[in-house]
């Protein structure tokens, strides 16, 4: 039976609450839309039902458990959510104006721009997790959450843990994936152009349709991954990359090794920390803010290109061409003789 005070209900309240106990009992978990304003419902377990959509204004919600539930878009304006747990739900667009949250624990709760809270609440302080572009994911848990859809440009989700995630359409161009483990996610359709998934393990992911136009591949896991109809101009692949078994590396990849030869290449902004490049043919190809901590240019030729602000901190351009190569703004650590012809450089760029 439910929590609650029957005798405040009337008609159609008593009804829903009824109904929505006897289905969950039942099993269900859909109860999108369901409208609960004014409900009584302190101390019901919900965790892991989905609610979008669903009106729960002015509901008594005292240490009710939604972990991992869906509230996205739900109208939760002046609920009782003294000590509920609301960890891990997805409150993305949800209307909180008014709510009592006192207690309440929103470690890993979803939120994005849209998510109305009470006045002077601080979503960043409960721990929230921030679902808008150019949010920090690093090494999240979310794993088996629905981001179809979600735009995280430039977001850092480094090491996040996305496993069998539902990423349909999702806009992820330009952002950090490394060593993100993403196995058996929908990735169909999403947008990962200029995204870094350097390191990082995609095994078992569906990419059909995928944009990864200019995407960092190097020593990425793509095995049993479904490819049909993903774009990959431009991406950047290396020996240790695992494609899927039997796929043909198709023309307009970029693979980086010693020796390889990218004149003209567009590599701006790509992550290439301890890339092994030696003896590579770089002349005029685009590095600008390019990320080369720590790589091996040693005898490269870079005449020409563009290392526009690029990282070169313990970078080995030993025997490198440099000849007309655009070193402005470059961050730079190396003996004084090769300063100087750093300095020459830039001034004549």
């Amino acid at each position: 039976m439910f929590v609650g005070n029957v005798e405040q209900y009337t008609g159609m309240n008593l009804k829903t609450l009824e109904n929505l106990w006897t289905a969950f009992v039942e099993g269900e978990r859909d109860f999108t839309g369901i409208n609960l304003a004014g409900a009584d419902l302190n101390h019901w377990s919900l965790s892991r039902v989905d609610f979008w959509g669903a009106d729960f204004s002015g509901a008594n919600l005292t240490q009710a458990n939604f972990r991992r539930a869906n509230l996205k878009q739900t109208q939760l304006y002046n609920a009782n959510l003294v000590g509920a747990d609301l960890r891990w739900a997805d409150l993305r667009e949800a209307v909180l104006t008014g709510a009592d949250l006192e207690d309440a624990r929103l470690e890993g709760a979803l939120y994005n721009a849209q998510t109305q809270f009470p006045e002077g609440f601080d979503p960043g302080q409960a721990r929230m997790w921030s679902l808008d572009p150019g949010a920090a994911l690093a090494t999240k848990d979310l794993r088996e959450r629905d981001l179809g859809g979600t735009d995280l440009t430039a977001a850092d989700l480094s090491g996040a843990l996305l496993v069998n995630s539902q990423l349909f359409g999702a806009v992820l161009r330009r952002a950090n994936l490394l060593s993100a483990l993403v196995g058996d996610s929908d990735l169909r359709y999403a947008d990962l152009s200029h995204a870094t998934l350097m390191l990082a393990d995609l095994r078992g992911a569906d990419l059909r349709h995928a944009n990864l136009s200019q995407a960092n591949l190097i020593g990425s896991n793509l095995r049993g991954c479904q490819l049909a109809g993903i774009t990959l101009e431009g991406a950047l692949y290396s020996d240790s990359t695992q494609f899927p078994r039997g796929f043909q590396v198709p023309n307009g990849l970029h693979r980086l090794a010693p020796g390889a030869s990218l004149g003209g290449a567009d590599l701006s902004g790509a992550r290439l920390t301890g890339i092994d490049l030696r003896g590579a043919n770089l002349a005029g190809a685009n590095l600008m803010h390019t990320d080369l901590w720590g790589a091996c240019l040693a005898n490269a030729d870079l005449s020409g290109a563009n290392l526009l602000g690029a990282n070169l901190l313990g970078t080995d351009l030993t025997g490198a061409n440099l000849n007309q190569t655009n070193l402005m703004q470059a961050i730079i650590d190396m003996p004084g003789d090769l300063a100087g012809m750093v300095a020459l450089n830039s001034q004549s760029a």
